[in-house]
């Protein structure tokens, strides 16, 4: 079962390892990196440059860590992040 918010959902379970907590810090990391160089990141750019597969969930994560980061959609509908100068609340 998935667990979403501690309960079992549709007969899957799905556990984060030490090594996936691991790698999604160092790609937070390298994601506040990217931003505060004041380069736009895209989801295809972080998957290229960082293996990043969920950069909406890194971003996420770096909000709530009290990082200013604006997130606009493309025409085409991608959404492009910046930091904006001072990059903490």
């Amino acid at each position: 079962m998935l667990l979403v918010h501690g309960r079992e959902v549709g007969g899957m379970t799905f556990q984060r390892t030490g090594k996936d907590v691991k790698r999604q810090n160092i790609q937070r990391v390298k994601i506040l990196e990217h931003l505060q160089s004041g380069r736009p990141l895209t989801q295809d750019t972080a998957r290229e440059l960082f293996g990043c597969m969920r950069l909406a969930s890194r971003i996420s994560e770096l909000k709530k860590d009290g990082f200013l980061i604006l997130s606009l959609r493309h025409e085409t509908g991608v959404a492009v992040y910046l930091l904006l100068e001072g990059g903490r609340e």
